[in-house]
């Protein structure tokens, strides 16, 4: 075994380096190679969620509904942004629908700055700019409307170095010895009135990956060391009467980071950031949208649809810039994630969660995928080693659905993707180059050879060693080891070799005895003919011979072949007679002495249902005829698969002068279930074929025949039914 890795070590070790180098990207972004594979999985991601692999929707359970500050709305009402004293006007008229939240992803600015120069204290500098403003008889008005009903209000975080107001005080403290990310360097807010009126408060960015993309949403964000929720958190956290929410963290090694949060009895899971994966789904979205002016205007019947509702006031005009691309449309307003990401939170099940551990996972994984490759792919050919790899592409794919779909977890597949096709197409190149350079090496070396007999023709002869030889009647012989391949695998290269030339030279000394000619060896599989290129009027017969004495050998043997360390050796034999091209064929560089024709093939096919009827030999009626003094047993009126002509299989039992009497009265037993079977007498065949089972309990052809009569007798068969048996497969 350890001989083929050595023969695989350039591969190996260049597959190593592959390895070591696609884990070492991962584990240290950024760097181009992450970057790209980044890159790639999100792509593969979106498209997931396009072709329906998304978030599982729900009956939503409160309804969410955006008021939507569309084109029409400008249109009817005017440009954004509107008259405190409209902006009343709508929400006074959602009120009166008994929504259970309104939520306002817009900011009201200064209508009214307060000079700097009244407080010293707050004077601009290089780092820090802050803008204040007085509260106006409007925005009184717009903070009484807040404090009527239910509002949740927003603010925004950016990276700029001015603030504008205040941030909410019910911040939380940030927990100690964190992962360090990017924090807020700047704010804006409503104005101090409209904060103190509204219920609840929470930013309202949306954030943008990498590519432009709109895929996660984080949950709460740092600022100056205080932890302040997004407005879908501060949304579910008023919505569920809640006054207070917990972000908790976990450890791996000497890291902690964030891992979820919990809002009342509802925990949420989320990455390492505080974010979560904004659930879109591809069916129908988990909200309502009605144009703001409809409600202005009071169009339509809106208050089924507004009772009880979580209401999010928000803009889809194009002129306000808030439209996003995600991962199944390429222009959201910005409000529909944060609809997304409410429903999502009041139904943590829906989720996909991407734990923090999913990075180390997946390294892990690279990790035993390349050593187990790099253990089996030296012992594998060229395709051998692209069904593997595609094996085990499609077992890591269908494990990476699962985890997806049943435990709401998203790990990254692409690596391991990249990583299986990066060692499979290493070793099929190597081994094709290897592949090629033995084959020229083989015929260099054993072109010369040929069998003996055929030497002496060939050479006083050779113009008739033509492709198309000559057409005559012949017997052909098949004979394959079962399961030599898994007996192959269990042995080394020189056990293996001592094995099979053990083998072949016993097998080939008795066809020779027998007068047949060596076709080929195909691994441990042997061809022979007979009637070629001698003449040999029991062609048949000594076929047929040659099989018992083949089979008569391995039990001589099987001491000997014992010592290679296996069980005994099992052979099936297929023999077939017919016409057949036989001749000396090729080029003038490399000729065999072979035969061709569909007698050749239909031998092949014997031999391969060898193994369905759990016999060593089989051979074709047209052999069986020329058989004197041998028996056969009746096995099947078949027809292989690619033949439209029908054949009867028999079973040499052995001469006939030398059967035991308790071998022949079970064949008569047999022989006479046959004829019962296939004249229909299914309740006489059964009678026979239960006897002969009691009689020889390991008898398969008499059970094989019990299951087809149960399965026969409920059938209406035709006039037609000639009893054959269609073999579909080779």
């Amino acid at each position: 075994m350890w001989q083929k890795y050595r023969e695989h070590t350039p591969e190996i070790l260049i597959g190593l380096l592959f390895s070591v180098v696609l884990i070492v990207a991962l584990a240290s972004p950024p760097n181009p190679i992450a970057h790209v594979l980044e890159r790639a999985e999100m792509a593969l991601y979106d498209l997931r969620l396009r072709l329906g692999e998304g978030f599982a929707p729900k009956a939503q359970e409160p309804p969410i509904v955006i008021i939507d500050i569309d084109e029409l709305s400008q249109k009817q009402e005017g440009r954004w942004p509107w008259p405190r004293e409209r902006v009343v006007t709508l929400i006074e008229r959602l009120g009166e629908k008994q929504p259970a939240v309104i939520v306002l992803d817009v900011l009201f600015g200064v209508t009214e700055p307060e000079p700097q120069e009244d407080n010293p204290t707050q004077q601009c500098s290089a780092d820090y700019c802050p803008i204040t403003s007085r509260a106006t008889a409007e925005d009184r008005q717009l903070a009484a409307a807040f404090a009527k009903y239910d509002v949740v209000s927003g603010f925004l975080f950016h990276s700029g170095r001015f603030v504008t107001g205040e941030l909410p005080s019910n911040a939380k403290p940030q927990p100690d010895n964190l992962l360090s990310f990017p924090e807020a360097t700047g704010y804006a807010t409503n104005t101090p009135i409209l904060q103190q009126a509204s219920k609840a408060e929470g930013f309202i960015n949306t954030y943008l990956a990498t590519d432009g993309t709109a895929r996660r949403l984080p949950l709460f964000k740092a600022y100056d060391d205080f932890l302040y929720p997004s407005l879908a958190l501060a949304t579910v956290q008023r919505f569920l009467l809640e006054n207070d929410w917990q972000a908790h963290t976990a450890r791996i090694g000497s890291t902690n980071f964030y891992s979820g949060i919990s809002v009342g009895n509802k925990t949420i899971p989320t990455d390492q950031t505080g974010s979560i994966l904004i659930p879109f789904n591809t069916g129908k979205a988990p909200f309502t949208v009605i144009s703001a002016t409809d409600i202005m205007r009071n169009t339509g019947n809106v208050a089924d649809s507004l009772e009880g509702a979580i209401v999010i006031i928000g803009a889809s005009a194009i002129l306000l810039g808030d439209l996003k691309t995600t991962p199944i449309h390429a222009e959201v307003p910005g409000t529909f994630l944060h609809a997304y990401a409410i429903s999502g939170l009041l139904n943590p099940e829906t989720l996909l969660h991407e734990p923090a551990w999913g990075l180390t996972a997946e390294l892990l994984l690279l990790l035993g995928l390349t050593l187990v490759l790099l253990f089996i792919y030296p012992q594998c050919g060229p395709r051998q080693l692209l069904i593997c790899g595609g094996l085990m592409m499609l077992l890591i794919t269908v494990a990476n659905v699962w985890v997806w779909r049943e435990q709401q977890i998203r790990l990254d597949l692409l690596p391991s993707l990249v990583l299986i096709m990066l060692l499979t197409g290493l070793f099929v190149i190597y081994d094709l180059l290897r592949e090629n350079r033995t084959r020229h090496n083989l015929q260099y070396l054993f072109g010369q050879y040929v069998p003996p007999e055929h030497i002496s023709r060939i050479l006083a002869q050779p113009n008739d060693t033509t492709f198309a030889g000559e057409k005559r009647e012949m017997s052909v012989l098949f004979a394959d080891l079962h399961e030599f391949t898994s007996i192959a695998e269990r042995l080394d290269t020189q056990t293996l070799k001592h094995l099979l030339n053990s083998y072949l030279n016993a097998a080939t000394e008795v066809i020779f005895h027998h007068s047949g000619t060596i076709d080929k060896y195909i691994g441990d599989m042997v061809m022979a003919f007979w009637n070629a290129p001698l003449r040999e009027p029991h062609h048949a017969r000594q076929a047929v011979l040659c099989a018992m004495g083949l089979r008569k050998m391995l039990t001589d043997k099987a001491d000997e072949f014992r010592q290679f360390g296996i069980t005994p050796l099992q052979l099936g034999i297929g023999i077939n007679t017919g016409d057949m091209n036989v001749g000396d064929m090729g080029s003038d560089h490399r000729r065999a002495y072979t035969v061709l024709g569909d007698a050749v093939n239909l031998a092949a096919r014997i031999e391969s249902l060898t193994r369905f009827y759990a016999v060593d030999i089989l051979v074709s009626e047209h052999t069986a005829a020329q058989c004197q003094g041998i028996t056969f047993r009746t096995i099947d009126r078949v027809r292989v698969k690619g033949k439209r002509e029908t054949v009867l299989l028999y079973h040499p039992l052995g001469l006939t002068a030398e059967l035991s009497p308790a071998l022949q009265r079970l064949h008569d037993l047999h022989e006479r279930a046959m004829r019962c079977y296939w004249c229909r007498d299914w309740e006489h065949a059964s009678k026979l074929f239960a006897r002969i089972l009691i009689e020889s309990p390991d008898e398969h052809i008499a059970g094989m025949f019990l299951q087809r009569i149960a399965a026969l007798i409920p059938q209406s068969l035709p006039d037609s039914w000639d009893g054959v048996y269609e073999h579909r497969q080779k």
